[in-house]
């Protein structure tokens, strides 16, 4: 006979060996095989522990994390989910599931899980229990290897009658919103706007960065909490189980002289090379994008993280397009997943994977399957473009511009490899393409005279944005190369669809032809 029942501090034993059998010795998460760690989990108010026990063993465990989000928001995260491999401890954990439900129903309005991707089994588990699949998070966590997460999510309680609606998103989610809307058998009622750019990210600030010790501080900047929310806390279960033992959040703070003017803060772990902001903080709307791009910055270069994510408002395009801008995309939509004053709100999960992209073995069911090729296809830019990418950020012409709108450049060029010798403008044709260099030598000549030695990284052909004259030189490779072209009429297209992009590549491509232009007089001088 199976009894359910929550956990004590004299189970530990037991719950540390179950998963040290089930998940081996070099789990990447010491925690789940601390005593002393899991004794505080036993006793934390905020989280429901169970285990499943068959003639006094126990066979599985779980548990459901109540304050996930903020305190009044009413999630519930299920996840330790572990059992053994036997069919009689499956049907323990079947009914360790239930109980983790039924025991919270009046605490929880939306509930979630992040199921592994490895195993059908918990993916059944959750459909059977009528959650939805709303999302996949690719290359989510560093267990073994980096692996992936279907998001399931279910709405109980009130959080139908007090959904608001018509969130407004950016096209990018729409996809992905009115499919989960669908599933879930609520109105698809979404508002796709394309108009607006992001907050602007190239104005600076003078940024401190804080702690730990720093946070209380903060506290008292209440007013961009409290109004306009637009980026949502811990909706993480990795970040709740281990917020015992670990407290790796870090605030920028950005000032105008000694006035602070804003503030962004993030969880960064080391363990899953992972950043997850959490809380934005803000005076002015100028400040807002600089303090994102910043944590993106410093995620990537000085952390060398390959996941960061955030859990944005779906009725703010201004949020979504400055994250998109700077290469996040949306993994998974959350109706009614937090409340604010007397409604609760939409959330888009959005992600962004700075490794090499491989997903690995996986077994998914037909909706996980789904959940996966819509996510996917919002990668494509990013999976085609890579080497692109890298090339077009070392350019001139495209400096500043942020990933998400070199993803998008991305798209629209090709990059080829070329043996030496080859012509690849020819003076008096009709301009069609830009080029980069990414890799060799040329030389550029005007009726059999050399006009200059063009290395890797130089940028040609781009004088034809300015004005549509014939091609004024010959550029021969001199050395076997690799070169990216750009079509003109598709950049021009381009520019226009994305003004702020537009701007940036019209202030640069200004700037480089003074620069040339100062280059030659000084030559002819």
């Amino acid at each position: 006979m199976t009894t359910i029942r929550e956990a004590r501090d004299t189970d530990v034993e037991q719950v540390r060996d179950l998963f040290a059998r089930v998940y081996g010795v070099d789990y990447p998460f010491p925690g789940f095989y601390d005593t002393e760690w899991l004794k505080k989990s036993v006793y934390d108010d905020n989280t429901l522990f169970l285990i499943a026990e068959v003639e006094n063993v126990i066979v599985a465990t779980g548990s459901i994390m109540l304050t996930a989000g903020g305190l009044n928001d009413l999630i519930g995260e299920i996840g330790r989910l572990v059992a053994e491999p036997t069919k009689r401890a499956r049907g323990a954990a079947t009914d360790l599931v239930g109980q983790l439900v039924e025991r919270t129903l009046d605490k929880v309005q939306f509930c979630m899980s992040e199921v592994r991707t490895r195993h059908t089994g918990s993916q059944r588990l959750g459909e059977q229990f009528g959650w939805i699949a709303s999302g996949f998070e690719p290359m989510k966590y560093q267990l073994q290897e980096r692996e992936s997460m279907v998001f399931y999510a279910k709405l109980q309680g009130m959080a139908l009658e007090l959904r608001r609606n018509n969130p407004r998103v950016i096209p990018e989610v729409a996809v992905l919103a009115k499919t989960v809307l669908k599933n879930m058998e609520l109105p698809v009622d979404v508002i796709v706007e394309d108009e607006d750019n992001g907050y602007p990210t190239e104005q600076e600030y003078k940024v401190d960065r804080l702690q730990e010790q720093g946070v209380s501080s903060l506290l008292r900047i209440e007013r961009g909490r409290i109004t306009n929310r637009e980026i949502f806390g811990n909706l993480a279960l990795s970040h709740g189980i281990f917020r015992i033992a670990n407290s790796n959040s870090h605030y920028l703070v950005a000032r105008e002289g000694e006035a602070v003017v804003g503030a962004v803060g993030f969880t960064h772990d080391p363990i899953d090379k992972k950043v997850r902001i959490f809380e934005l903080i803000e005076f002015d709307d100028a400040v807002k994008g600089y303090l994102l791009a910043s944590v993106d910055r410093l995620a990537r270069e000085e952390f060398g993280v390959e996941y960061q994510e955030v859990d944005i408002s779906a009725y703010s395009p201004k949020i979504q397009r400055t994250f998109e801008r700077l290469g996040f995309v949306p993994v998974a939509y959350c109706p009614s997943m937090v409340f604010d004053n007397v409604e609760r709100l939409d959330v888009i999960r959005m992600a962004k994977i700075s490794c090499r992209y491989d997903l690995g073995r996986m077994r998914l069911l037909e909706t996980g399957t789904r959940m996966k090729e819509i996510v996917e296809k919002g990668l494509e830019d990013r999976l085609l473009g890579i080497e692109v990418t890298a090339a077009t950020r070392k350019t001139e012409l495209f400096k500043g511009l942020p990933e998400g709108d070199l993803n998008h450049l991305a798209r629209i060029a090709k990059i080829t490899d070329y043996t030496a010798g080859t012509k690849l403008l020819r003076q008096g044709d009709e301009p069609d393409q830009l080029y980069i260099l990414v890799e060799g030598e040329a030389e550029a000549r005007a009726k059999g005279k050399l006009l200059g030695t063009l290395k890797a990284g130089s940028i040609f052909g781009e004088m034809s944005l300015v004005e549509k004259t014939r091609r004024s030189a010959d550029v021969i490779l001199t050395k076997p190369s690799k070169v990216i072209a750009i079509g003109l009429p598709q950049l021009e297209r381009l520019m226009q669809a994305h003004p702020r992009l537009g701007h940036v590549v019209s202030h640069n491509l200004a700037s480089s032809l003074s620069a040339k232009l100062r280059r030659l007089q000084a030559d002819n001088s």
